[in-house]
């Protein structure tokens, strides 16, 4: 089982494994939002999603990003995909600063740095054909005669070349989110980001796709960068995690250090909350348990 390397874009900024210079970089981060006014007499209300976020990933890092509903995860990997800009701080790319580029300057990131998300379903065109889907970043980058990729990129992520001619509905979750990671090392990425990408499916085939997603950054030597709300997920996958709450990262470390060694009330709200998950509120993380202990524990 093999996935092929893609040839280098002209113009994309070089790195290696072995560079200095990290996969990411983000300093001071913050990203305001203004909610529309309730008042003509009082200014538009200005909610803080990111405070002042600093991280540095290195190439090659596994990377987990922890939290709960609504810590402010999903806008930093926006940022950091260059979907979204910070209202402060910078964010750099093997060295790039984008965070003021134009759409049109962003073209070395969309091949650099692809995206896995979580619902599959839903991040896949049901009119198109599945070769259709997986060869669509290699169109828009202009490529042609693109089935012999197609084929081999479906072969690494565990399907038959026979679904090339199948739609989406025609496929199992476990099967559709292969289809999404295919998609996504089409155009031979070095940096690949995944939102929770085990998160909409059966307990049963969550391991399958987490043992190829473990194997194919293996292979290919890619950057991960890694969210999701299931500590022991986390723990299995990543090297390394940052724990975020209320816009901030709070803790950052080696994952076993910080399971181990948890410096911060949150992280160590978070870690005593993960057994309790499978009995707690229904439709509740353990995220959102150590959110509300540490919030508990400051109100008192």
């Amino acid at each position: 089982m093999t996935v092929p390397a893609a040839p280098q874009a002209e113009g994309m900024p070089s790195s290696s494994p072995a560079s200095a210079v990290p996969a990411v970089r983000l300093r001071e981060v913050t990203r305001d939002y203004r909610r529309q006014r309730t008042s003509m007499f009082t200014p538009a209300p200005v909610v803080r999603a990111l405070r002042g976020v600093s991280l540095d990933i290195a190439q090659g890092q596994r990377f987990g990003i922890v939290g709960e509903s609504g810590c402010g995860k999903s806008t930093l990997l926006r940022i950091i995909a260059g979907l979204d800009q910070p209202t402060t701080g910078s964010v750099e790319i093997d060295g790039t600063d984008i965070s003021r580029l134009p759409e049109r300057r962003l073209g070395f990131l969309r091949e650099r740095l692809q995206l896995v998300f979580q619902d599959p379903m839903g991040s896949l065109d049901p009119r198109m054909k599945v070769r259709d889907i997986i060869a669509e970043p290699l169109v828009s980058q202009g490529k042609r005669d693109n089935l012999p990729r197609v084929l081999e990129l479906l072969e690494a992520v565990g399907l038959q070349s026979e679904a090339a001619d199948r739609y989406p509905h025609q496929f199992s979750g476990g099967q559709r989110q292969r289809i999404s990671i295919a998609r996504a090392l089409a155009p031979d990425p070095r940096i690949l980001v995944a939102d929770e990408p085990v998160s909409a499916l059966d307990v049963s085939v969550r391991a399958q796709v987490l043992n190829l997603l473990d194997e194919l950054v293996e292979r290919l030597s890619l950057t991960l960068i890694f969210v999701s709300h299931d500590l022991s997920v986390i723990r299995h996958v990543c090297d390394s995690v940052a724990v975020m709450t209320r816009g901030e990262v709070v803790e950052v470390g080696a994952t076993e250090q910080i399971y181990q060694q948890a410096e911060h009330a949150y992280t160590r709200a978070l870690i005593a909350a993960a057994p309790r998950l499978r009995t707690a509120l229904a439709g509740r993380t353990a995220a959102d348990l150590a959110a509300d202990t540490l919030a508990a524990k400051e109100s008192r």
